[in-house]
């Protein structure tokens, strides 16, 4: 399905081209900066607030998620500057919980069940993601800097599985009729949408020339799952944050 980039993502865009040219317009110390960054993803995916069918959660170690980014800042002025990167990322997580009557699709025994569950679930996500982040930074002191925009992402290779067991569950509601559940899987993954967008807010360190210590944290706008999907009944997101280093490719 065709997805449409969002207003919202447009708008930021225009304004963030709008702010470049007013800067650049003032002649103030402009040049271009080139970075490498990378590091490793650390979240989840997950229905924000958490809803009342799960009654208990508990993580796995996080999942090897790397990041890798190849980033350019056209710099306006001392202070401020406009990035753009292009990043491939690995979000995964991976999570154990008990629920009770949450409305899921499982497959036990190859027949398919729809109805409210009640037992123990586990998830295990694991995609991989081209994104385009763009961001305002701006220079604090000599060594500290700070960005905030917004990403569009391309969800290219997906993974959403997970299995439920020592439960049961009523099919159609949560009176239906009741089947003992030992064991049952999902595949969700082909379910998920392509297109992804967000919030980003990074922080970056430097102790040399060269190198510096970089934070960033993601904020999924766009719901996992379209509308009309019915494999879970509430909204999720991608919230991750980067842990990593950031390598300077050229220095004044």
């Amino acid at each position: 399905m065709k997805r449409k980039i969002p207003y919202s993502v447009w708008a930021a865009m225009i304004l963030l081209c709008f702010l470049m040219c007013r800067f650049q317009a003032q002649g103030k110390t402009p040049g271009w900066e080139y970075k490498i960054n990378g590091g490793f993803n650390i979240g989840g995916t997950s229905p924000l607030p958490l809803p009342a069918e799960i009654r208990t959660v508990s993580f796995s170690p996080p999942a090897l998620s790397p990041h890798a980014a190849l980033e350019v800042i056209r710099r306006l002025n001392d202070r401020w500057g406009i990035s753009a990167q292009i990043t491939f990322d690995y979000k995964g997580f991976d999570a154990n919980d008990r629920v009770k009557n949450l409305y899921t699709e499982i497959e036990m025994d190859r027949e398919k069940y729809t109805g409210n569950f009640t037992g123990k679930n586990t998830t295990r996500i694991h995609n991989s993601f081209l994104t385009l982040p763009v961001a305002a930074t701006y220079r604090i002191g000599e060594r500290w800097e700070v960005q905030a925009g917004m990403y569009v992402g391309h969800l290219y290779s997906a993974n959403f599985k997970g299995t439920a067991s020592d439960g049961y569950i009523r099919r159609g509601s949560p009176v239906g009729e009741k089947t003992i559940v030992d064991y049952a899987s999902f595949d969700f993954s082909d379910k998920q949408r392509s297109f992804d967008y967000g919030l980003l807010v990074a922080g970056e360190w430097s102790f040399n020339r060269r190198f510096a210590v970089r934070g960033q944290i993601a904020w999924g706008l766009n719901p996992v799952f379209p509308s009309d999907f019915t494999g879970i009944p509430f909204k999720m997101y991608h919230i991750y944050g980067t842990l990593g280093l950031s390598y300077r490719l050229n220095t004044k």
